[in-house]
């Protein structure tokens, strides 16, 4: 073989070895991107006045999901107030969603389309919280038509289901974030552990567990639950309204979530 031919040779041999490694790191950081922790913190229905919302957005600066709820959804015309709190908490790097309720996939999607505009037009809201949502395969044609609303305003735009109780697997492929657990902290161990496999097979960031009527010590249990979900909020407020209570634990809720899981 010529000198000429030995370095061609070597060429394409090098060539080969340099993408083979080049496979191999981009193979290797799929792999660890999809292994990655994934860190934990807060979605808040804060369904309190614009002042409220203002002070809590300035007691923390964490990347938290909040929901406004100025009057059992949008109300019939924009509250000045609540759109100054909103670029607030935007600028502080919350994502705001705006609630709207669905009564079990009863109420007419046309209302429910129009409480969705609102908020984007008054508001400006990254994304929509669809409260009182079925679980059952009967209703997901209609909630999938609120999505499709939803993410007509911007692709990035959230889209968040609670019915409050594991759905069927459908809901799964309309929702951002489906909210599996909303309850009282004494039902929360008892739904953990009825958690079908597929749903604990979920990525994190998919599930939200909102609990009422938890002491201090019982929210720090919630958090650190070896069942993990991406969102996770519990409070001491307790029925009929226990959203409207900030709990004086927050920020040692907060704090417990920063472990990434």
């Amino acid at each position: 073989m010529s000198g000429l031919a030995r370095r061609q040779r070597g060429l394409l041999l090098a060539s080969a070895a340099a993408a083979g490694a080049i496979v191999l790191v981009t193979l290797l950081s799929t792999r660890g991107a999809e292994r990655r922790a994934i860190c934990r913190t807060t979605l808040i229905p804060a369904y309190v006045p614009p002042h409220a919302l203002v002070d809590l957005v300035r007691a923390s600066s964490r990347p938290r999901l909040l929901v406004i709820n100025p009057s059992s959804g949008p109300g019939t015309e924009a509250v000045p107030a609540y759109r100054g709190a909103v670029r607030t908490a935007q600028r502080a790097g919350a994502r705001v969603l705006g609630y709207v309720h669905t009564t079990y996939g009863a109420r007419p999607v046309a209302d429910v389309m129009a409480d969705i505009d609102r908020y984007t037009s008054w508001y400006g809201v990254d994304g929509i919280f669809l409260d009182e949502a079925s679980h059952d395969v009967a209703h997901v044609g209609y909630y999938a038509a609120l999505g499709r609303h939803v993410r007509a305003g911007g692709a990035r735009r959230i889209v968040v289901l609670n019915p409050g109780v594991v759905p069927a697997r459908e809901y799964f492929d309309l929702a951002d974030v489906i909210v599996t657990f909303e309850g009282p902290y004494a039902a929360y161990g008892p739904a953990m552990e009825a958690t079908p496999e597929w749903v604990r097979d979920q990525p994190p960031g998919r599930l939200a567990h909102l609990v009422y009527d938890a002491s201090r010590q019982q929210a720090m249990a919630a958090v650190s639950h070896p069942q993990k979900a991406g969102y996770v909020y519990a409070t001491s407020g307790s029925l009929p309204d226990p959203w409207r209570t900030v709990p004086s634990y927050l920020h040692e809720e907060e704090q417990a979530l920063e472990v990434c899981a």
